[in-house]
């Protein structure tokens, strides 16, 4: 996806819940929303915005849009990660690590998983 647009954070809540329950119309997709935070004009502008961006489809459907991501959630996360490693982290992949490891909460299921990966990827240094 390396041509991949810019999703706002507000735009990723929308992706969130279309990637979750796709095909949706705009009622559809404000219904997944927090209703004290969303009105369905701002839904109806972010799904025209992100239709623009690419990112996702609407085909009519009688008197509806109804919308289809383009994109999978995992490309987007994979270019966004991308983006947030160089921005913040200048491409260093090490030191991201040990930031979120330093300063997240990781259960022990995570602390396992992580040394799991990390020793498959290590192949057969250890």
């Amino acid at each position: 996806m390396p041509d991949a647009p810019r999703i706002s954070d507000s735009e990723w809540e929308v992706m969130k819940a279309l990637w979750d329950h796709e095909p949706m119309t705009a009622v559809e997709v404000l219904a997944r929303l927090p209703h004290d935070q969303w009105k369905q004009k701002t839904v109806n502008t972010f799904l025209v915005r992100l239709e623009a961006k690419g990112v996702i489809t609407s085909k009519r459907v009688g008197r509806a849009n109804v919308y289809r991501t383009f994109h999978t959630e995992k490309e987007c996360r994979r270019f966004e990660g991308s983006q947030f490693l160089s921005k913040v982290f200048r491409g260093q992949v090490a030191p991201m690590m040990l930031h979120f490891i330093e300063n997240a909460e990781l259960s022990e299921s995570d602390i396992d998983k992580l040394k799991k990966l990390l020793d498959d990827r290590g192949g057969s240094n250890g």
